[in-house]
C-alpha cells in the first residue's frame, strides 16, 4: 500500500524485459569556458514497454504494471549558458541558461492490456516538453554567489485507466527555487535555500475529476559552514 496516496499496488510475475533502440545526433558548441549552446534529435523505440496500469476495484484504486506492445518516443532538446559580459563588462558577473525538451510517444497496446481505454496513446509518466531556467550572479573571488532556478513539467499520464475508467493524469505545474552563499566573517560563510516559492499544487485527474491535490509547502533552509 502506498504511503502517499493510499493505493493498493501488487506486482506482476508475466512481466517481459523492456527493449530498448536509442538514436540521437548532438551538437555542441563552447564559445568561452562558461558558455555552451546545444541542440539534440533523439528518437527511441520500444519493445514490450511497462507501464503502471489501474484497475478497477469496488471501494479502492488498484495499480498494477503490465508489458504493452510496442513503443516510440522522439523529439528535440536546445541548451544555452550565456555570459552577461557579452552585454557589458558590467553584467560579467551574471549569466543566464535555459534548455528545453519537446517529445511526442505513441504506445500501441495490442492485446497484451486487455480493457485498456484506449489502445494508442502517450506513454505513461511521458511529458510533451520540459523546460528549465536559470540566473546566477558569481563575484569575481567565487565567494558570493545567488542562484534562480525555474522549472515546468507538461501534464503527463501517470497511470492508464481501464473501461470504464479514463487514463490518469499529473497536470503541468512550475516550481522556482533560489539559493545564495556568501561570506560572513574570514572562515565563516552562510548559505542560504528557498525552495518551491510558487507553492503550486500538485494536481492528478481523471476526466473531469481532480482525484489528488495538495501543496507540498515552501521550504526554507538557512546555515552556517566553517572551514579552518
Amino acid at each position: 500500500r502506498d504511503v502517499l496516496g493510499g493505493q493498493n499496488v501488487y506486482g506482476n510475475p508475466n512481466l517481459k524485459r523492456t527493449l530498448v533502440q536509442n538514436y540521437d545526433v548532438r551538437w555542441e558548441w563552447y564559445p568561452t569556458s562558461g558558455e555552451v549552446f546545444s541542440f539534440a534529435t533523439f528518437a527511441k523505440r520500444f519493445t514490450d514497454p511497462i507501464e503502471r496500469v489501474e484497475k478497477i476495484a469496488s471501494n479502492n484504486a488498484l495499480y498494477t504494471y503490465e508489458n504493452a506492445d510496442r513503443a516510440v518516443n522522439y523529439g528535440a532538446e536546445a541548451e544555452a549558458r550565456v555570459d552577461l559580459s557579452r552585454l557589458s563588462a558590467a553584467l560579467s558577473p551574471f549569466s543566464v541558461f535555459a534548455n528545453g525538451t519537446v517529445m511526442t510517444s505513441t504506445i500501441t497496446l495490442g492485446t497484451a492490456q486487455g480493457g485498456s481505454t484506449n489502445a494508442s496513446r502517450a506513454m505513461v509518466g511521458q511529458a510533451p516538453y520540459v523546460m528549465n531556467a536559470g540566473a546566477v550572479y558569481l563575484n569575481g573571488s567565487g565567494s558570493t554567489s545567488l542562484t534562480t532556478l525555474f522549472n515546468r513539467v507538461g501534464r503527463r499520464v501517470v497511470a492508464a485507466g481501464t473501461l470504464p475508467l479514463p487514463d490518469s493524469y499529473e497536470e503541468g505545474r512550475n516550481v522556482l527555487d533560489f539559493s545564495a552563499r556568501f561570506p560572513l566573517l574570514r572562515s565563516l560563510s552562510g548559505r542560504f535555500d528557498a525552495r518551491n516559492l510558487l507553492d503550486a499544487p500538485y494536481r492528478q485527474t481523471q476526466g473531469a475529476v481532480v482525484r489528488e491535490r495538495f501543496r507540498s509547502g515552501r521550504v526554507f533552509q538557512m546555515g552556517l559552514v566553517w572551514r579552518s
